[in-house]
């Protein structure tokens, strides 16, 4: 009985141990299988999608561009200029004096002005017209230029310097006024015409002569300017017509007063 007993026993050790061996591999197996199933999954989720042909092409440029080296930046640094040092002056020799009690001679300099000959004056051209001569005066006024004047009055020769419009006390007898304020003009009492030269004739002059003439009080001219000029005689004729005028004096509320007037003479060639 005895070894039967232990028959049995060894036997049912020996069934033990291989039901636990047996187990054993099975949770290995198990255990690779599941392991084996969790990575596939993944490697499934995680496949890269497939790329086209032109994604290839700008991927490997991309790569390309990012490999190649940068280029190397030189600077180039500017000298800079050294500053420019002004050479030293030279010393100034101070200038010996003069001896006044010698009486020393100047040097004088040259007159480097070079003498101009006397240039002609070219007389003005005036139309020609053909016809009868004849002279009248036209008109009173204010205005007028005083560019190509000759001034003269009673008592001068013609062609005396232009120096002013004005005159003296002791050559007017009454008070001269602006020509805007009178409240009459001057009338001509007695009317002498500018006389017709031959040469003037001859050139068949004609035109317009204006004379700026100062009236005094008593009617008289005491002054001439002649504003213009049409040659041949024309600026004597009519100064020496001016002076032989007489006027009614302008007035200021009736009282007489001097007074400047422009007279316009007309020289003109009638058919």
């Amino acid at each position: 009985m005895d070894s039967r007993e232990k028959l049995l026993a060894r036997y049912a050790s020996h069934d033990m141990d291989s039901y636990g061996k047996r187990d054993y591999f099975t949770l290995i197996v198990v255990v690779s299988l599941l392991l084996f199933g969790c990575g596939g999954y993944y490697l499934h989720r995680n496949v890269p999608p497939v790329k086209t042909l032109e994604e290839k092409i700008t991927q490997i440029t991309t790569s390309f561009i990012i490999q190649e080296k940068p280029k190397e930046v030189v600077r180039v640094v500017k000298e800079k200029k050294k500053e420019e040092v002004a050479p030293p002056k030279p010393a100034e020799v101070p200038k010996e004096p003069v001896d006044l009690t010698q009486n020393p001679v100047l040097a004088q300099k040259q007159n480097d002005v070079v003498e101009q000959p006397p240039q002609t004056e070219q007389p003005k051209v005036v139309r020609r017209v053909y016809g009868l001569k004849r002279v009248y005066s036209t008109g009173l006024g204010s205005g007028g230029s005083a560019s190509d004047a000759v001034i003269g009055k009673l008592g001068n020769t013609l062609n005396v310097p232009i120096d002013t419009f004005t005159v003296t006390k002791e050559e007017l007898k009454g008070q001269l006024v602006s020509v805007t304020t009178i409240t009459s003009t001057p009338k001509i009492r007695n009317v002498v015409k500018p006389e017709y030269t031959t040469e003037m004739t001859e050139n068949r002059v004609e035109g317009v002569v204006k004379v700026r003439v100062l009236v005094d009080i008593d009617g008289k001219v005491k002054k001439a300017i002649v504003l213009n000029d049409l040659g041949y005689g024309t600026k004597e004729s009519v100064y020496n017509a001016c002076l032989q005028l007489e006027f009614e004096p302008a007035t200021i509320n009736g009282t007489p007063c001097a007074v400047w007037i422009i007279i316009p003479f007309t020289f003109r060639m009638l058919n």
